[in-house]
């Protein structure tokens, strides 16, 4: 099957695929970007937090007194800067005349109140730092600041400096015990050596979970510009635009793969036809010019006419068989028949021959069975369908196996009556015998077997219960395999050949019916079979 030259499926998806993912991809950028320029903050934004944070660099505490130097900038441009100790109380500085003032304190928020953008930082005094005379050990002065971060000292202690009559580590000693802090508490940050005014100097930086001083606020306020107003227009245009951009992608993506898939699609349910109709003779038919789903549609045809020839082949070669095998069998009863009627047999040789007659008989049996097997699958051509009485039929069934039971089986019914259906009346007699036959074989003694018959629907319903031993689930999907028995010792035993829920099976599929099976191990199973109505 060839069409004409086109571009392949694969190609297409790659085309159509490619096209969305950059739509997407166009769509996706401006929206970062947008978010991104929403995100930055405008330059009266940017100028605050700088304010503030250079502000904090001129606070400290020197001599435990705390110092606001005079480079403490209050009010620069249009940005005001107010000192609140952690309590609340101001303690420098003073709000714009509009500006909201009760705002609490929050560390390092910055957010919109009114027409003013405020930030807050807290300075939290950790960091120390001693100056001590390398002859003396003299401190000469020692302030405390704030510190946001700090990398701990790994260089050597043990050093002295020029001119220095103490070693480093005893200068840090001398700072550590000045400011009363606990060891444990401390890191080393920093210990150089210098001279100042012709005297040595060490210098020593350290950092401590304990603080020096109260923790102080400072805060930064400006007015906002008008840029802020553009983007929260943008913020809210994105946050209406992006849902319904992403539904258009979602629906341009989902008509391009349809299109793209439908070839795919005809030749899937061009198989699935195939397949539900049991009918290998059927064959793939697609007609879109993609070469690769005609290719595959042929792959599929080839792949149908081997499976075709397959089938039959093992249809013609049971059914030779067995026709070939029906003669020697009835011969070798005959013969035996003829010696066991023999009165000058002597015992020995009776019981052989019974043996064999016995044998015989079960191949007879197979034989009848492979025959009756080959004809119905040759094909639903055969049916005879008419209208009858489904319920009539199952009860009748029922009546023939109660009265072959041997184990003492108790037989319920659940049979609704005026059930009818079209079907092939010997068949469907073999499908509810054989199910029942089932259930009486493996049974238990004195058990009870329970068949029902019901209209659910637009679906006829059967089901034939047992209380017997029950199926694993590892042989579920193998019983309904011709010749498969779970207890092949047993079934060579009762008679049994593993043709009975095969041809069950087939013939619910020749009636466009459907087998299931339901089983617990010691507990029983349950077969049901379902007709369309």
């Amino acid at each position: 099957m060839k069409g004409k030259k086109s571009r392949s499926i694969s190609a297409r998806l790659n085309l159509w695929y490619t096209v969305l993912v950059g739509f997407i991809s166009v769509c996706l950028i401006f929206s970062v970007v947008t978010a991104a320029m929403m995100s930055e903050t405008s330059d009266a934004q940017q100028n605050l937090i700088r304010s503030v944070e250079r502000n904090i660099d001129e606070i400290e505490v020197e001599n435990g007194l705390l110092d606001i130097e005079s480079d403490f900038a209050y009010r620069n441009e249009d940005i005001y800067a107010i000192v609140f100790s952690s309590d609340g109380s101001i303690l420098g500085g003073e709000y714009p005349e509009d500006a909201q003032t009760d705002i609490p304190l929050h560390a390092e928020r910055f957010d919109k109140f009114g027409s003013y953008y405020v930030y807050d930082t807290k300075v939290e005094f950790t960091k120390y730092d001693y100056k001590i005379n390398g002859e003396s050990g003299e401190i000469i002065s020692s302030e405390v600041e704030g510190a946001d971060y700090y990398v701990p000292f790994k260089g050597d202690m043990d050093f002295y400096g020029d001119d220095c009559d103490i070693s480093c580590g005893e200068a840090f000693e001398i700072a550590v015990e000045k400011s009363g802090l606990n060891r444990d508490s401390i890191d080393i940050i920093n210990v150089k050596n210098y001279e100042y005014n012709d005297d040595p100097i060490y210098e020593v930086e350290f950092y401590s979970t304990e603080k020096a001083f109260d923790d102080i606020w400072v805060r930064g306020v400006v007015k906002a510009d008008s840029a802020d107003g553009m983007w929260t227009v943008l913020a809210r245009l994105a946050m209406v635009l992006l849902p319904l951009l992403l539904i258009l992608c979602s629906l341009v993506g989902h008509f391009i793969t349809g299109r793209a898939l439908r070839p795919v699609r005809h030749l899937r349910d061009a198989v699935e036809k195939i397949h539900s109709g049991k009918d290998l003779t059927e064959r793939v038919n697609i007609t879109d010019g993609d070469p690769l789903i005609s290719s595959l549609a042929d792959n599929f045809n080839e792949m149908f006419s081997r499976l075709q020839l397959s089938f039959e082949s093992e249809r013609q070669f049971s059914g030779d068989v067995s026709h070939e095998l029906r003669t020697p069998t009835a011969v070798i009863l005959a013969e035996c028949e003829y010696q066991l009627s023999r009165d000058d047999l002597d015992e020995e040789d009776r019981e052989g021959f019974s043996d064999i007659q016995k044998q015989a008989e079960s191949m007879k049996k197979l034989i009848s069975q492979l025959l009756e097997m080959t004809k119905i699958e040759q094909g639903a051509g055969q049916l005879i369908l008419e209208r009858e009485d489904m319920s009539t039929l199952v009860n009748a069934v029922c009546d023939d196996a109660e009265a072959l039971d041997t184990k003492g089986i108790t037989l319920s019914r659940d049979i609704k009556e005026g059930i009818s259906m079209n079907m092939d009346v010997m068949l469907m007699t073999r499908l509810v015998s054989n199910l029942l036959s089932n259930a009486y074989r493996y049974g238990r003694q004195g058990g009870s077997i329970s068949v029902g018959l019901k209209r659910s629907g637009d679906k006829i319903r059967l089901s034939v219960s047992d209380d017997g031993e029950g199926i694993s689930k590892e042989h579920i999907d193998k019983i309904w395999n011709r010749f498969y028995r779970v207890d092949k010792s047993r079934s060579r035993e009762e008679g049994c050949s593993g043709l009975g829920l095969p041809m069950v099976k087939q013939i619910a599929l020749l009636h466009g019916g459907e087998v299931f099976l339901e089983s617990e191990v010691g507990k029983g199973s349950t077969f049901t079979v379902e007709f369309g109505v």
